[in-house]
């Protein structure tokens, strides 16, 4: 959809310019992970992508960080589901871990 403002298109503007380039941004910066998981180096991937080195660099370190919390949490709700009766093995199944994981984690607990 093309909305003109006079005789101005609004993908002219620079809202929509700057939103845009935002959203581009970000998409590569998704795809910076799985690049790097195909064992490429950030050097390959900046170049690839056309993003900077250190772009790369905060794009992986934000996708470690995600990684580190999901995991925590996960580790977290483990208690508390198996208190609702949810088993071992269904825990382990939901967060992808094995059920010695699951069962660790149960036993350090106070």
């Amino acid at each position: 959809m093309d909305y003109n403002i006079g005789t101005m298109s609004f993908k002219d503007t620079k809202i929509y310019q700057e939103a845009f380039e935002e959203g581009r941004l970000e998409g590569l910066r998704q795809s910076v992970p799985r690049l790097l998981d195909l064992a490429l180096t950030i050097e390959q991937v900046a170049e690839g992508l056309g993003l900077t080195i250190n772009q790369v660099q905060n794009a992986k370190l934000y996708y470690d960080g995600i990684q580190i919390g999901e995991h925590r949490a996960k580790l977290k709700l483990i208690p508390t589901l198996l208190k609702l009766g949810v088993t071992v093995e269904q825990v382990a199944e939901a967060f992808d871990f094995s059920v010695e994981e699951v069962r660790q984690v149960t036993q350090s607990q106070p």
